[in-house]
């Protein structure tokens, strides 16, 4: 799911009590509001772009985040946690079991039971894989399929106890990670759970997914579609609301970017 409509970097450490009454440890550098960022799923990986967050997916090599690293960038890894990607080199480890409905808008990938302990040691080993490559943290979507027809009965609560759980896998890996679904009920639920906040053209909204991490002093990221011409309207209505934005050309999240001053 490589498309939606759907940081001063320094080294931090955090703590917090889990859900599960684990102690979370984020031992990477974090996202910092009002950062500058770029997001790139697509395309050949331009790391030129003078910014302090990249998100890129989860494949891309070591030595690229190497790079980025040492131009002093933090790194997010992105990867669907909640449908078979078919890409992935994991795709076939999913249960016919644990595979839904196929996604209107992306027919090849399918919604996946997030229920099933199957699916949960796939995303952990996906989370692992991040570690090793160096990964600060990690953007996860499908994280509200719960809303959607996916050929499964689970319930929001269930939803939650996924999201939950991946949330709590991630942080024991050391890394952040950030809910980038525009829900805010579910986002609030969940604010104590995730470090971070990406929302998707909803400046016309006043974004209210973002609303309760900006007022956590949670950084708050927003994609904006479009081009140069919507600067004026974009950045100081984002900024306004606390959000770091970017514009994209369309959901296809190239290489294309406008940045705000």
């Amino acid at each position: 799911m490589r498309s939606f409509t759907a940081l001063a970097v320094a080294m931090t450490v955090t703590a917090c009590s889990g859900t599960d009454g684990d102690i979370l440890h984020t031992t990477r550098p974090q996202p910092q509001p009002l950062a500058s960022w770029q997001i790139q799923l697509t395309g050949n990986l331009d790391t030129t772009v003078d910014v302090r967050m990249y998100i890129a997916d989860a494949g891309t090599p070591a030595p690229v985040i190497n790079d980025l690293h040492a131009a002093g960038r933090i790194v997010i890894c992105y990867f669907s946690a909640g449908t078979q990607e078919p890409f992935r080199d994991d795709a076939s480890r999913f249960p016919a079991a644990s595979l839904g409905e196929p996604l209107a808008s992306y027919p090849d990938e399918r919604w996946i039971d997030v229920r099933d302990p199957a699916v949960r040691a796939i995303m952990q080993d996906r989370i692992t894989a991040a570690t090793a490559a160096g990964c600060d943290g990690i953007e996860a979507s499908g994280l509200a399929a719960y809303a959607t027809t996916t050929g499964f009965d689970f319930t929001r609560a269930d939803q939650i106890a996924y999201d939950r759980w991946l949330a709590n896998a991630v942080h024991r890996a050391g890394l952040s990670i950030g809910f980038v679904e525009n829900d805010a009920g579910l986002g609030g639920d969940l604010l104590a759970d995730f470090d971070w906040t990406i929302v998707w053209s909803c400046l016309d909204m006043g974004c209210p997914a973002a609303a309760p991490f900006v007022a956590a002093r949670k950084a708050a990221f927003l994609v904006e579609y479009g081009d140069e011409t919507r600067t004026a309207v974009v950045c100081p209505g984002a900024h306004d609301l606390g959000l770091s934005a970017i514009i994209k050309r369309d959901g296809n999240l190239d290489a294309f970017r406008v940045g705000c001053p």
